[in-house]
């Protein structure tokens, strides 16, 4: 991984609390991560995301949303990824978008209750 790449993921780790593993593999790339979900309790839950593809794919990327509890994926076209480093930033654009998500649900979920 670049050196600049690795400043990213560094920065990335930090200011959104985030634990990432790499894997730069000869035939394909891996990326987990674990996301903490914030909820109120006493505890921060991580939600973990593997993202899988392979060189060539044109862009496919298998992601498993609960890699230790379950063997549910679903596929994703992310257009073409040349090289680690472009897996590595486009995923972590979706590691940003999951988040947005998780926290969209959970206020969503609060409803008229929570004020």
């Amino acid at each position: 991984m670049r050196e600049e790449t690795q400043e990213l993921v560094n920065k990335f780790q930090q200011e959104h609390e985030v634990y990432l593993d790499f894997k730069d593999l000869e035939t394909y790339w891996v990326i987990t991560a674990r996301v903490p979900k914030k909820a109120e309790t006493l505890h921060h839950v991580h939600r973990a995301r593997k993202y899988i593809t392979t060189r060539n794919e044109g862009g496919s990327v298998l992601i498993i949303p609960h890699p230790e509890v379950s063997d549910s994926y679903f596929v994703e076209s992310w257009g073409a990824m040349d090289s680690f480093e472009d897996f590595v930033e486009k995923t972590l654009d979706r590691i940003r978008a999951d988040m947005n998500a998780i926290d969209n649900e959970e206020a969503e979920r609060c409803g008229t209750r929570c004020s």
